[in-house]
């Protein structure tokens, strides 16, 4: 596409609104969670192929760790007033925002009657009013044809015993972009809900309470970023646990 032509808008490779394919060389790329299991794996593959990315993370030291990947590195607890806001803005400097991929999420294991309450509320702050927040602040800063991408996961296609509240809060995720997908479409603006099966980011082992149950092998995090990507370039609307093999 010839983004010198004085008739289109800058987008940043994105063919058509909403339809068509999307390219990630010069996109203007907000990613939150950047330091996490898949965050830091989504900035390594998005500079790679070209992406002009702004990492949010909490931790300075690990968006250190980036290095050259990230252009802009902000430290923002996302779950702080104005977090969200400020994150856009920083990346919103660059021009208008063609990809945001939300990578937050905190997991719980329990039975919901050894829970505590403190753990049910930072599991929907951090997997559901967090997206919620960040959806809300840089819509108005998308480019048209852009994309606005969380991570909700397999568990909200079918919740288990033990995983009852942390499955809650990503049901709930999926629920708000399913809806979300349809308002932003007036935006020209595309929401993808990913749901990739058990990956192995070491999430599980960072639990905020409880202990892990026995899983199987995971994912490994590079393939499914880059599955993830994939769907993204190709112009899907949805990532079900089945696109992931």
């Amino acid at each position: 596409i010839d983004h010198s032509a004085p008739s289109r808008r800058r987008t940043c490779g994105i063919m058509a609104p909403m339809a068509a394919t999307f390219a990630f060389a010069g996109a203007n790329v907000l990613v939150a969670g950047a330091t996490g299991g898949l965050g830091s794996r989504m900035v390594a593959q998005l500079a790679q192929a070209g992406a002009l990315v702004t990492a949010t993370g909490r931790d300075q030291a690990r968006l250190d760790a980036l290095g050259a990947d990230a252009r802009q590195k902000v430290s923002l607890d996302l779950r702080l007033p104005n977090a969200c806001a400020q994150a856009v803005e920083t990346a919103a400097a660059n021009g208008p925002i063609d990809l945001l991929i939300n990578a937050t999420g905190v997991v719980a294991f329990g039975m919901v009657s050894d829970l505590t309450i403190d753990t049910m509320e930072e599991l929907f702050l951090t997997n559901v009013f967090v997206p919620i927040m960040l959806s809300q602040a840089a819509l108005p800063a998308m480019a048209q044809g852009g994309a606005i991408v969380n991570i909700s996961g397999v568990i909200a296609e079918q919740n288990l015993p033990g995983m009852a509240s942390y499955g809650a809060s990503k049901a709930a995720l999926r629920s708000f972009q399913q809806a979300f997908a349809r308002e932003a479409r007036r935006n020209k603006v595309r929401v993808l809900d990913v749901r990739p099966p058990h990956t192995e980011t070491g999430l599980a082992d960072r639990a905020l309470e409880g202990d892990a149950p026995k899983f199987g092998p995971g994912l490994s995090p590079d393939a499914v970023v880059a599955t993830i990507l994939k769907a993204i370039s190709s112009g899907a609307k949805d990532v079900p646990s089945t696109s992931f093999g």
